[in-house]
């Protein structure tokens, strides 16, 4: 049983170590009409229908634009996600075995990194939808 635990949590530190830069998320973009730009934080990045990946450690600004259309400014925002954080804290304690003692110790370590990482958050909305206003 101990092997398998070891065998888990040296796959769980390997694909951690893999990883690179913040944890981001892709976001799913569609207008009515389609055809809009899409800005993330100031810089163009697709046509809709599109996705945009935002890291998970800001706050973020979306505008969509389209000529004859009134332009759309949407705030994406980080929301803390307790319950996924502290399970993934729990598993991460669990499978690094020990003294069941410290297995809150760890689990409280891991919110903290997913914290500080980024990955204890979730940006919201988690999909984008937006009917274009004509200009008058």
């Amino acid at each position: 049983m101990k092997q398998i635990r070891f065998a888990i949590l040296i796959i769980v530190v390997a694909v951690g170590l893999t990883a690179c830069g913040p944890p981001k998320q892709k976001i799913p973009v569609s207008t009515n009409p389609l055809g809009a730009t899409v800005y993330a934080d100031g810089r163009k990045i697709c046509t809709t229908p599109c996705a945009v990946r935002f890291d998970k450690q800001s706050n973020h600004l979306l505008t969509i634009v389209k000529d004859g259309y009134e332009q759309v400014d949407l705030e994406i925002t980080r929301q803390f996600m307790p319950d996924e954080a502290i399970r993934d804290g729990a598993i991460y304690g669990i499978l690094k075995g020990g003294d069941p003692k410290d297995v809150a110790g760890e689990v409280a370590k891991e919110v903290d990194e997913q914290e500080r990482t980024g990955e204890a958050y979730e940006l919201v909305p988690s999909i984008v939808t937006v009917t274009l206003t004509p200009t008058p």
